[in-house]
């Protein structure tokens, strides 16, 4: 990531670590929604371009949020941070929200390149809370539910290549009709 900036340093434009032109962010309200049982893009995809994260530290960040039903018949929900191929998956269980539920949900997924080759750590946090309910946790019907995933070894995708970044879901089963839309999703390089 390069050094802090201290008090009275001139700031520098540049290509290399720590530089002011490495930050950039990109933005959409491009409607997708997931009804399969079977993992599909969420949030849009975006690609870190080969060599962009050369260097230990090079982060991201890509938000995303939206709505969703629960089904008429209760299915697990199963999300995915892609980064390349499948880093984490965190599953929400099929009781934790009433049948037929609508929801509010949001996540945020953070990207850090461990060693400027191919290591990268990645965490997912967000959370589900149901709509049009005061929210009362441990009541299927009234549920908040926070989501919080990382992995425990270094995930591989070599930086020499572009990276494919995107939240994924699929529903345990498509009985009962569940589904989930994304309304927007944020993507950044942070450091």
């Amino acid at each position: 990531m390069g050094a802090l900036i201290q008090p009275g340093q001139l700031l520098v434009a540049g290509t290399g670590p720590g530089q002011l032109n490495q930050y950039y962010g990109m933005a959409d309200s491009n409607l997708t929604t997931v009804t399969a049982a079977a993992q599909a893009n969420l949030s849009t995809p975006y690609t870190i371009p080969a060599g962009e994260a050369d260097y230990a530290g090079a982060s991201y960040e890509l938000s995303c949020g939206g709505i969703g039903t629960w089904g008429s018949t209760q299915q697990l929900l199963d999300f995915q941070v892609l980064v390349g191929t499948s880093v984490i998956t965190l599953v929400v269980a099929a009781a934790a929200l009433s049948a037929s539920a609508g929801f509010y949900w949001r996540c945020l997924m953070e990207l850090e390149c461990a060693d400027g080759l191919s290591g990268w750590w990645a965490t997912l946090s967000g959370s589900l809370s149901v709509s049009g309910a005061a929210l009362n946790p441990g009541t299927a019907a009234d549920q908040a539910v926070a989501l919080a995933a990382a992995n425990s070894t270094v995930h591989t995708a070599s930086v020499a290549s572009p990276i494919t970044v995107a939240l994924q879901a699929k529903w345990g089963s498509t009985t009962g009709a569940p589904s989930i839309s994304n309304y927007r999703t944020s993507f950044r390089k942070v450091a």
